[in-house]
């Protein structure tokens, strides 16, 4: 194990002689006293999925994170504290970072969305098919390809706990809780002085975290300001052994842009000896290994609250936050991945030509190399930040007796930049051709070309701007013998202002493209108590209906209504039923709407294209593509959701607690781009009008004329009103006939129906050392059945590449002073799709993945200077699990979208309150 202790050593020593230290999150979970006329009851109390104040949604299941639970995670960010929610999809048992681990993928997905239920189609469309809320109400957005909320940008030390209802929301929030709401809730007061600090470390790696919170409280207010800051180091192909990019048959690393040269004439290879060409080869390298599997990232977070009682009866608070986080990422070496590549024609007039001799002297050759020797094996880096800020005031006036008027004003922008180190592929083609570039022995090279090939940027902003005007009205408004009933109606104006820019092929950075997209809405919630404490009869304790509704209306696409009903029946105290249903939506976002400015046709040689079936292409035609965007005309995603479920704390077994439910999500519509991937067969198949074999000059015009920017056009149609066979030319070729058109832009498409249990066992108890508990808590997938098109035919997507259950497992124990916990965390494996075919090397299965954790924390209670004094540490993946095996030659070893690990990560950490 190779770690950097002087590093860590100091950066420990700087965060306690700040005072001192951590759980970034648990810290914030110590309330505050709460005295004088504002002091906190149930009625301001934050309730996720209803809008009356302090009561709980009918029929509806909703999982909370507590202050506990929060702690012994031990997430330096927002992020890392969602892996331990099985229902989080696409986070448990892996490490959420905000930028995939693909090269250049910054470009397109720079934010990291949570995906309750793990949705499919999650990161092909621009919006979020899982509400992020802050304190209940929406945050700004970001990204250049999609405008999501990424929950980093809420800084952990202030959250007081998270809750998520894991039933479609937009009957009360409006749209993208298709899966589920996660709802941030932050400590409303704070009084005192608190720091905290947290090191860890595994093989290679090492991260800090600080992070303070000051503040007051005055009876009548409260008023406080929080900051952390945390940084860790990349972790490199090379760092870990599981990592591997090669041919699972062979063993021999699937690399071929290496270091050393190899040139190619047909199926012969050749090396370079000296100033010669020798037959062998070809080079070959592992390329993983220079590729970063997790970035290097560093991130600050502020955030601030005020609450102030105005009068007896009118209360203003308010939040604001500012976040900033850089990731750097790494590729590998320059001129081994990427757009452009190490790769060139070089013939006998060249100057740097190196002859092979024999029958084979003066033939054109290939010659494959990158830029490590000259450019370092590590050249590739990418640099991605991140950087908002969001204000929301408020006010809430009791105007009535348990009546409530409150307004909500949100202000927000950030923006998302990136920038890659690429080749610029203009330079390399020059320099090549006046001989100035030499493949075989690149650090030959003229350094002024070098300079040239090796200056290339690739970049891109994502800017967004979000206006949110709220008013919400709640209370009761009759008394049945049940109780009173309650209603809440509102409503609400938002407006999302985007626009984006990036490079194109030639590196030139192309101005910015904008899109507005407003909404106006109204919506009302009721709640009837039909039976309650005062009359409830043998064998029905509670009967509660809630009924909510909300209309939306976008300047864009239309209207939109989801209503839904929820229904919570007690047989007995201490067994409660609940059921619900309703519909939910996701709008296109702007980003979406964007498309087709930035949609794009241009020409493919048909020998780089397949047929259709039962089809040819003849020499010299060649395909029309469309991408880069999507249609004119998104319509929203849709769904039905609808869930049944129980919760059970039997009076036999004190302390006993269980919960289950199932729930049905029918989703239709999803926003997506038709994969074409390297094989077309199936877009062939299963998209037949989206394709065209052999269109007329009149097809192609018609297609032509939907692009919205012309400049997009890669080509020119020579005959528009032909209704024989389009030709067209491009950088003043001769005519060239189309085999097909292909249309690949984003839209909507296919449909999903999926199904599955949620459950959660608890248990503790008082022992006479002090107290024990445990807990299993998880999500079975029963069913999702997908069909990537209306004419598809619909797939098992559980029988292939999907885990089916997701499980954590806990047991803990507090002794005195200490708390002790070990966690268990299982994600099941899976049948590979492509199983039986040679790209999976003859493996059938992805094996689980199992990792176990250790807590521990240990309160000082002493006095003076040892008062509010604690110490944490937090033991993960103490086995020290690989991920499982997954044999790809285009993958390093692992699935990255399973599941991911550090290895085994010591976290040390003290914090302290003043």
């Amino acid at each position: 194990m190779q770690v950097r202790f002087g590093a860590l050593a100091r950066r420990l020593a700087a965060g306690t002689s700040v005072a001192a230290l951590l759980p970034t999150i648990a810290l914030a979970q110590a309330a505050a006293p709460t005295t004088g006329a504002s002091a906190q009851t149930l009625d301001e109390v934050v309730v996720t999925g209803t809008l009356i104040r302090g009561i709980a949604p009918a029929g509806s299941n909703v999982i909370g994170l507590g202050a506990q639970t929060v702690e012994t995670v031990g997430g330096n960010s927002t992020n890392q504290i969602l892996n331990s929610l099985p229902q989080v999809g696409n986070y448990f048992n892996a490490l959420p970072v905000g930028v995939s681990a693909v090269s250049g993928s910054n470009g397109s997905n720079p934010i990291s969305r949570p995906n309750l239920r793990n949705l499919p189609a999650a990161n092909t469309s621009g919006g979020a098919q899982t509400l992020v809320l802050l304190d209940g109400h929406r945050v700004v957005g970001a990204g250049t390809q999609q405008v999501a909320v990424d929950p980093d940008i809420i800084a952990p030390g202030v959250i007081e706990r998270v809750e998520a209802m894991t039933d479609g929301g937009s009957a009360v929030y409006g749209s993208d809780a298709l899966g589920g709401v996660l709802n941030f809730i932050t400590r409303r007061r704070f009084d005192g002085l608190q720091l905290n600090s947290r090191v860890g470390f595994a093989d290679n790696y090492s991260t800090f975290a600080i992070n303070g919170m000051a503040g007051k409280d005055w009876g009548s207010g409260s008023g406080y300001l929080a900051y952390g800051y945390k940084e860790n180091d990349a972790i490199f192909g090379a760092d870990r052994d599981y990592v591997k990019r090669i041919d699972w048959n062979t063993g021999v690393p699937t690399g071929r842009n290496c270091a050393t040269p190899t040139a190619s004439i047909g199926a012969q290879t050749f090396l370079v000896s000296g100033s010669s060409l020798v037959a062998g080869g070809p080079a070959t390298c592992d390329l993983s290994q220079d590729s970063a599997i997790y970035p290097k990232i560093r991130q600050h977070n502020v955030f601030g609250r005020v609450t102030q009682d105005l009068s007896e009866t009118l209360v203003f608070d308010m939040t604001a936050l500012y976040a900033n986080r850089v990731v750097t990422g790494n590729g590998g070496t320059l001129g081994a991945v990427g757009s452009t590549t190490g790769t060139v024609n070089i013939g006998p007039t060249n100057p740097r030509y190196i002859s092979t001799g024999g029958a084979t002297a003066t033939a054109t050759q290939t010659v494959r190399f990158n830029y490590g020797p000259v450019a370092g094996f590590r050249s590739n880096t990418q640099r991605t930040e991140l950087e908002t800020w969001n204000v929301a005031p408020a006010l809430s006036w009791d105007f009535a007796p348990d009546w409530q008027a409150r307004g909500l004003v949100n202000y927000g922008e950030s923006e998302i930049s990136y920038r890659n180190n690429v080749l610029d592929p203009a330079a390399q083609s020059a320099a090549l051709a006046a001989g100035r570039l030499n493949p075989y022995d690149i650090a030959a090279s003229d350094p002024a070309a070098l300079q040239a090939i090796l200056g290339g940027l690739e970049r891109g902003n994502g800017k967004n701007e979000f206006v949110q005007a709220r008013a919400i009205v709640d209370g009761p408004v009759a008394h049945l013998p049940g109780g009173d009933i309650h209603v809440a109606f509102g409503a609400e104006y938002q407006e999302t202002k985007f626009k984006r820019r990036q490079t194109n092929a030639a590196l030139v950075l192309s101005p910015f493209a904008s899109y507005t997209q407003d909404v106006q809405s109204l919506f009302g919630e009721v709640q009837v108590p039909l039976v309650g404490v005062d009359n409830a009869i043998t064998g029905v304790q509670e009967l509660t209906l809630q009924v909510s509704g909300r209309y939306d209306k976008y300047n864009d696409f239309g209207d939109t209504f989801n209503p839904k009903v929820g229904v919570t029946f007690k047989p007995v105290d201490w067994v409660s039923f609940r059921g619900n249903w309703g519909k939910s939506f996701n709008a296109p976002s702007p980003a979406d709407q964007l498309g087709p400015l930035t949609a794009t046709a241009n020409l493919v040689p048909g020998a780089f294209l397949a047929p259709p079936p039962g089809q040819s292409f003849a020499t010299g035609e060649t395909g029309v593509y469309l991408g880069g965007g999507s249609v004119s005309g998104l319509e929203p995603q849709t769904a039905k959701n609808w869930s049944i479920g129980a919760d059970i704390t039997p009076p036999i077994v004190e302390g006993l607690k269980i919960s289950a439910s199932y729930y049905a999500i029918d989703l239709k519509g999803t926003i997506g781009r038709p994969v074409s991937g390297t094989s077309l067969t199936s877009f062939y198949n299963n998209f037949p009008g989206l394709w065209t074999y052999r269109p007329t000059g009149q097809q192609v015009a018609a297609v032509l004329a939907n692009m919205q920017n012309p400049a997009n056009v890669g080509f020119t149609l020579l005959n528009p009103t032909a209704t024989t066979q389009a030709l067209v030319s491009s950088g003043g070729s001769g005519a060239q006939p189309v085999g097909v058109i292909l249309d690949t832009l984003v839209r909507n498409l296919g449909q999903t129906d999926l199904s599955g249990i949620d459950f959660q066992v608890s248990y503790a108890r008082e022992v006479g050392f002090g107290s024990i508990d445990a807990s299993v808590a998880g999500n079975y997938r029963l069913t999702e059945k997908t069909k990537i098109s209306p004419v598809a035919p619909a797939t098992n997507q559980l029988a292939t590449e999907n885990s089916k259950l997701m499980l954590q497992t806990t047991l803990g124990a507090t002794a005195g002073n200490l708390r002790s916990q070990v966690t268990w965390n299982h994600t099941s494996g899976y049948r590979r799709g492509d199983a039986g075919t040679p790209g999976a090397f003859g493996q059938d299965r992805v094996k689980a993945f199992n990792a176990v954790n250790l807590f521990f924390k240990y309160d000082v209670n002493g006095s003076g200077l040892y008062s509010d004094l604690a110490f944490t540490l937090n033991v993960d993946n103490v086995f020290d699990e690989d991920p499982p095996l997954y044999k790809n030659s285009g993958q390093p070893g692992y699935d990255p979208s399973h599941t991911f690990t550090l290895g085994r990560y010591v976290q040390f950490g003290i914090e302290k309150k003043f």
